[in-house]
C-alpha cells in the first residue's frame, strides 16, 4: 500500500502576500493624492484670504478716501477712484479664478476617492472569496487528515476480509475486496474514490457493478460527513459487493 499527498486548489501565500501589497500601495497612493489635494487647498484659501484681506483694506482705505474728501458717490467713481476700482475688479476676477481651481479639485479629488472606495470595496470582496477559500481547504485538509488516519488505523482492522488500496492518478484511491467470493477467495471486487473540483467524492470503475441508487445513497452521506463517513462507506460498498454473490 502507497499514500501520497492529495492536493486541492486554493489562493497560494504568495498570491495573498501580493494582495496585501497591493492593497498597500493603492493605500499609500490614495494617501498621498489626499495629501497633496489637503495641501493644495490649504494653500489656495491661504491665497484667497490673503486676496481678501487686500480687498478689504483697499475698500476700507478707499471709503475713508472718500469720507474725507466728501466725494462719495452712488457709482463709486471719481476723479481718482478709477486705479482702485480697477485693482479691486482684478482682484476680485482672482479669487473667482482661483476658488473656481479649488471646486475643480475638490471635483477631481472625489472622483479620485470613488475610485478608491472601488477598489478597495473589490478588493476586500476578492480577500472575503480568498478566506472562504482558505477555510475550505484547510477543512478539506483536516478532513483529508483523517481519512489517511482512518485508513492507515481504522481500515486496516478489515484486512482478514480481503480489503487493500492503493493511490492512483492526481489522488484517487482504488479499493480491491477479495475473499468475499466462497467459490473463489482471489475474485475482485474494485472501486475507485476520487475528489473533483468541488471537493467532492466520486465513485467510479466499480466491478462488478452495483445499484447506483444504493451507492449514490452511500456516496451521499459520505460528501456530507467528510470526517467521519469514511469507514461506513467502506463496510457499505463491501455488503453491496456481498449482495452481488448470493
Amino acid at each position: 500500500m502507497s499514500t501520497s499527498t492529495m492536493s486541492f486548489a486554493g489562493f497560494s501565500s504568495d498570491f495573498i502576500d501580493r494582495l496585501d501589497e497591493s492593497r498597500r500601495r493603492c493605500e499609500e497612493y490614495a494617501e498621498a493624492n489626499e495629501r497633496r489635494a489637503d495641501s493644495i487647498l490649504a494653500d489656495l484659501r491661504k491665497v484667497s484670504a490673503d486676496e481678501q484681506r487686500g480687498i478689504d483694506s483697499l475698500l476700507r482705505r478707499i471709503r475713508s478716501l472718500r469720507q474725507e474728501r466728501g466725494i462719495i458717490d452712488g457709482d463709486g467713481s471719481d476723479g481718482g477712484g478709477g486705479g482702485i476700482a480697477e485693482r479691486r475688479k482684478r482682484l476680485e476676477d482672482k479669487r473667482a479664478k482661483l476658488e473656481q481651481e479649488v471646486s475643480m479639485l475638490e471635483s477631481r479629488n472625489r472622483v479620485e476617492q470613488t475610485q478608491l472606495e472601488e477598489v478597495l470595496a473589490e478588493e476586500a470582496d476578492v480577500r472575503g472569496k480568498a478566506d472562504k477559500v482558505r477555510a475550505r481547504k484547510e477543512e478539506i485538509e483536516m478532513a483529508r487528515g483523517v481519512t489517511v488516519e482512518d485508513l492507515t488505523k481504522g481500515l486496516l482492522n478489515y484486512r482478514y476480509t480481503g480489503l487493500t488500496f492503493e493511490l492512483g492518478g492526481k489522488g484517487a484511491l482504488r479499493f480491491k475486496f477479495t475473499k468475499l467470493d466462497p467459490e473463489d477467495h482471489s475474485r475482485k471486487f474494485t472501486y475507485t474514490l476520487s475528489m473533483d473540483d468541488n471537493n467532492e467524492y466520486q465513485l467510479s470503475d466499480v466491478n462488478p457493478t452495483l445499484d447506483e441508487k444504493q451507492t449514490n445513497s452511500l456516496l451521499d452521506d459520505l460528501n456530507a460527513d467528510h470526517k467521519n463517513g469514511f469507514n461506513t462507506f467502506v463496510v457499505g460498498i463491501r455488503k453491496l459487493f456481498k449482495k452481488t454473490i448470493q
